[in-house]
């Protein structure tokens, strides 16, 4: 009876969970969503660059992560990025959300413009 309950329990968490995750994604929050996932790997590998040529990694976390190496950065960096952007866009009916996209991307596109000046600053 117990394993009988126990089934329809995690069955139950599986569809909400599938209801949570599998929803119509208009194509403008698909393409905010690349287009920020997109500018983080620009970010990532930007750093990279500027840290081998001598600049300093300020985040303690990222700091961590790249005396691991440059996989370890990438990858964490990349799934938190992720995760964040996949959280926001599958609340879609949340102003909140809209909102985080539409701030999230003019953010990282300064980001990008900072980091291709510093490629000329930085030879």
């Amino acid at each position: 009876m117990e394993a009988a309950a126990a089934r329809t329990g995690s069955s139950g968490i599986l569809r909400a969970t599938v209801a949570v995750l599998v929803r119509p994604i208009d194509s403008r929050t698909l393409a905010l969503c690349f287009a920020i996932l997109a500018l983080n790997l620009v970010d990532a590998f930007a750093t990279l660059r500027h840290l081998s040529h001598g600049a300093e990694e300020l985040n303690p976390l990222m700091s961590a992560l790249l005396r691991r190496g440059p996989w370890p950065f990438l990858a964490v960096k990349h799934a938190l990025a992720s995760l964040g952007v996949v959280g926001i866009s599958i609340h879609p009916q949340v102003r909140a959300a809209r909102v985080a996209l539409w701030v999230l991307l003019p953010l990282y596109s300064l980001l990008a413009v900072y980091h291709f000046v510093l490629f000329f600053l930085i030879p």
